[in-house]
């Protein structure tokens, strides 16, 4: 039985296809001078039975939609998505990017095509650490609920992806005092950081490290940081976190840091405090790969960036410093904390924070000291 006009038509393509018929809607018509009017189609999709299309051609005719939106690819979907979640979450942007690009494989197909099977691929071919995994798999659920909102995406199919990489034991080791050490001795010597490739060099990231040991901060947090929010006369960083309610807080700063930020403010050329050699940001990726397990290498040393804030945290502990306000200047939730120490004092805060001693004083390196010969 013919088709009304306008209403499309089902074909099957030729060749051994795993999808083979196409069903297209009438969307214009061109006009053509001297000759009949040429109508043009636009492919609502392609099914593996007959069947499947034309019921596909039926429901478009019953409740007709946007073909074109449905063409969206997932990297269009991106493109839509991103700029209002990167508005309201600034300081996931460098993640989010890039998790977005191990999903380059999926960019260009369009996400009402996807499947399951194309999303689980994605995910095995990441040599990453599960965590990583999480981050690619919760980037596509927020696509497709993005999708679905906007009738692109019939469902969200992340929710049928699995982890496949294997949850490791990571037992946080603390920096040693001699270790701590050896970085103030770094930095008080000549010459390139063992271990540091050549691009890196004077982007102040030894310095960085020691931020992160006398401030506790997140990797995530020292990336994110502006210039002007830190406070060398008042001894303080206004750190606007967004992980928790309890991430955005002000940071006392130790006092010995106090000369390591000032040179490091003294070096930075644009509004971050770390950038890239090009004065672009500076991502994780580029942070821990490229610099800090090179280093951690060269110094024989067997650290993640994470144990610089379990050292600090550790370090408060054996200092005695109180509970209530080890919680609020490393940024742990806890019931009234934010609360109770937002508006604080800012001298209690940092009496507490110079109660930690690393010890490095005492072996002849550190702030105002001078290394010891051979040391």
């Amino acid at each position: 039985m013919k088709n009304p006009n306008g209403y499309g038509g089902v074909t099957k393509l030729p060749g051994n296809r795993r999808r083979p018929y196409r069903a297209r809607v009438t969307v214009g018509w061109k006009e053509r001078e001297g000759a009949a009017r040429l109508q043009q189609y636009m492919t609502l999709g392609y099914f593996a039975t007959r069947t499947d299309a034309l019921m596909a051609l039926a429901e478009y005719n019953r409740t007709p939609y946007d073909v074109r939106a449905r063409q969206v690819t997932f990297r269009e979907a991106f493109q839509q998505w991103s700029p209002g979640y990167f508005e309201r979450y600034p300081s996931t942007r460098r993640v989010t990017e890039y998790a977005m690009d191990f999903c380059r494989p999926i960019w260009n197909v369009p996400l009402r095509d996807l499947g399951v099977a194309q999303l689980q691929e994605v995910i095995a071919r990441m040599d990453r650490s599960r965590g990583y995994q999480s981050k690619v798999r919760s980037l596509m659920h927020m696509i497709f609920r993005w999708g679905i909102a906007r009738g692109i995406a019939d469902r969200d199919l992340s929710e049928f992806v699995e982890l496949t990489a294997q949850e490791k034991e990571s037992p946080r080791q603390v920096f040693t005092p001699e270790e701590i050490g050896l970085l103030w001795r770094l930095r008080e010597g000549q010459g390139p950081v063992p271990g540091e490739a050549p691009r890196f060099h004077g982007l102040h990231l030894l310095d960085s490290l020691l931020v992160l040991l006398y401030t506790g901060m997140r990797v995530g947090e020292l990336l994110d940081l502006r210039r002007g929010d830190i406070d060398l006369s008042e001894r303080c960083i206004d750190l606007r976190g967004t992980k928790t309610r309890a991430a955005r807080r002000r940071i006392p700063l130790h006092r010995e840091i106090l000369p390591v930020l000032e040179g490091m403010l003294a070096g930075a050329d644009g509004e971050c405090l770390l950038t890239d050699r090009d004065g672009g940001t500076l991502t994780y990726a580029s942070y821990k790969y490229g610099w800090f397990d090179r280093v951690m290498e060269g110094l024989g040393m067997s650290h993640t960036p994470h144990d610089a804030r379990h050292t600090f945290v550790s370090a408060l502990d054996t200092a005695g410093v109180r509970r209530g306000a080890l919680k609020f200047i490393v940024g742990h939730s806890q019931r009234d904390v934010t609360d109770r120490y937002t508006h604080k004092d800012l001298p209690e805060l940092l009496r507490e924070i110079d109660k930690v001693d690393y010890g490095v004083a005492a072996a002849g390196y550190g702030p105002g000291t001078t290394p010891k010969n051979g040391a």
